[in-house]
C-alpha cells in the first residue's frame, strides 16, 4: 500500500524534473510544488502523472515554514511525507524500506543517509550526512524552524529511526553547481542566515567562524579526500561560505555597508586634503 506523498520543491527544473518523478511515482503520490517556473516544468510534471501545484509565496528564502507545511498537509491524502527537492533521487531498496516504514506504527520520524555528489563526480560522494526528511505528518512542528532546519519532531525519542549507513539506503543528492552558481547561490543563503542569527541574539565570534570553517576540512579528512581535488575544493568553498556568513554578522554588528564605509573613508580623505590646503595658505 502506498502511504507516502513525495513533496518536491522546484523552480525552472525542466532538465531534472523527469528523472525524479520517474524515480518516485511507483512508490506514492508525487507533488511538484513550483515557485513560478517559466519553462516546461509544468508540462513534464503533468505528462508523467505527477501533481503540479503552485506553492504559496511566503516571503522567506527557505520553504521549510509552518505556512508551507500547513499547505502541504492540505493537499496530500497520506500520513507520511518525504520532504525533498528535484536533485534528490532514491535507490530502489531505500524506496522499498520507506514504503515498509509507512505501513507500521512504531516509528514516526526517520533519518535518511544522504550522499552528495558535486562537479560531476559520481564515484565518491564529497559529503555524507543524515537528513530527517521522512516523517509522519502528525508529528511535526515547523513554527519556529530556521534556515537549514527541517522543523521539530513532536513525538518521543523511541519513535525516531536512523537508517543504517548502507549504500542501498543512501539518498543521492546531485548538487549541480559550477563556481559562479555556487558563489551567487550561497550569497543568497548567507545573508538571510546572518540576519536570522542576529535576530536570535547570536554575535560574531572568531572562534565560531574558525570552527565552522574547519568543520568542512574535517569532512574532507574523513571521507571527502576520496573524491580527490573535487573533494578538496568543495571543502574550501563550503568553508568560504561559512566565512561569508560570519563576515556578514560582523558587518551587521558594526553597521558596515557600502554607504557607511564610504562615509568613513570620506572623513579620512578630507583630513588628507585639509592638511594639503592648510599648508598652501
Amino acid at each position: 500500500m502506498n502511504n507516502i506523498s513525495f513533496i518536491l520543491f522546484a523552480y525552472n527544473e525542466e532538465h531534472r524534473i523527469e528523472y525524479v518523478i520517474r524515480n518516485l511515482l511507483p512508490y506514492g503520490e508525487v507533488y511538484v510544488l513550483d515557485g513560478g517556473s517559466a519553462d516546461r516544468t509544468k508540462e513534464i510534471t503533468e505528462r508523467l502523472g505527477a501533481h503540479f501545484v503552485v506553492r504559496p509565496v511566503i516571503g522567506t528564502v527557505h520553504v521549510e515554514t509552518q505556512e508551507m507545511f500547513d499547505f502541504v498537509k492540505s493537499i496530500i491524502k497520506t500520513d507520511w511525507i518525504v520532504w525533498s527537492y528535484v536533485d534528490n533521487l532514491f535507490p530502489k531498496q531505500l524506496l522499498e524500506k520507506l514504503t515498509e516504514i509507512s505501513n507500521q506504527d512504531r516509528y514516526k520520524y526517520v533519518y535518511v543517509p544522504v550522499y552528495t555528489y558535486m562537479w560531476a563526480e559520481v564515484t565518491h560522494p564529497v559529503i555524507k550526512a543524515s537528513y530527517p526528511n521522512f516523517f509522519h505528518k502528525d508529528y511535526m512542528d515547523f513554527s519556529s524552524n530556521r534556515l537549514h532546519g527541517l522543523g521539530k519532531f513532536t513525538g518521543s525519542k523511541y519513535q525516531i529511526l536512523h537508517l543504517p549507513w548502507k549504500e542501498e539506503f543512501g539518498m543521492r543528492h546531485y548538487s549541480v553547481y559550477d563556481l559562479q552558481k555556487f558563489v551567487t547561490g550561497h550569497l543568497r543563503y548567507g545573508f538571510p542566515e546572518a540576519d536570522e542569527k542576529r535576530l536570535h541574539g547570536k554575535r560574531f565570534s572568531v572562534l565560531y567562524m574558525l570552527g565552522s570553517m574547519a568543520h568542512y576540512f574535517w569532512l574532507f579528512y574523513k571521507r571527502g579526500w576520496k573524491a580527490g581535488v573535487i573533494g578538496l575544493y568543495t571543502a574550501l568553498l563550503y568553508s568560504f561560505f561559512r566565512l561569508m556568513v560570519s563576515v556578514r554578522m560582523y558587518e551587521l554588528e558594526h553597521n558596515l555597508n557600502i554607504e557607511t564605509i564610504e562615509k568613513e573613508f570620506q572623513k579620512d580623505k578630507q583630513r588628507l586634503i585639509d592638511e594639503i590646503e592648510t599648508s598652501k595658505k
